[in-house]
């Protein structure tokens, strides 16, 4: 869960202690999340760190300075598949090697051949999971 200390610091009291009335709003996207931030309507978020850079060098829109004062957690992200692509990978329900999968994934995306491409997910293009994506796909050989 993303938002899991937020949460739990709102919920066990952590943010009264500090001073703060913590109200919590679901958003259905980071790209929400950041809007709000950056219209003022709210005053502080949860977000994902490569998009707070984006926002603030104006990558997609206008420049809108951002404070990042810390980083809530530390990774915990995973590549999630089909289990019909999992069995095409020969993986089952365990975890591989990821140099080993990334191979794999390369020979059967070339197999598919033109209009069967594999498509990806990542939660906004700014994000760490879609760089860590793109790194561990190129790693693999993909053209």
């Amino acid at each position: 869960m993303d938002a899991g200390l937020p949460i739990l610091a709102r919920e066990l009291g952590f943010a009264e202690a500090e001073g703060l009335d913590l109200q919590l709003i679901r958003d259905m996207s980071w790209a929400t999340v950041r809007d709000r931030l950056l219209y003022g309507h709210t005053q502080a978020a949860h977000l994902i760190a490569p998009l707070a850079l984006a926002s603030s060098l104006g990558l997609d829109r206008p420049a809108v300075p951002l404070g990042v004062p810390f980083v809530l957690g530390l990774n915990g992200n995973a590549v999630t598949v089909s289990m019909t692509l999992a069995r095409e990978l020969r993986l089952g329900v365990r975890l591989g090697d990821p140099a080993e999968v990334g191979r794999r994934l390369v020979e059967i995306a070339k197999a598919r051949g033109p209009g069967r491409t594999l498509r990806f997910g990542v939660v906004h293009r700014f994000s760490s999971h879609n760089y860590m994506l793109q790194y561990w796909l190129r790693g693999s050989g993909r053209t």
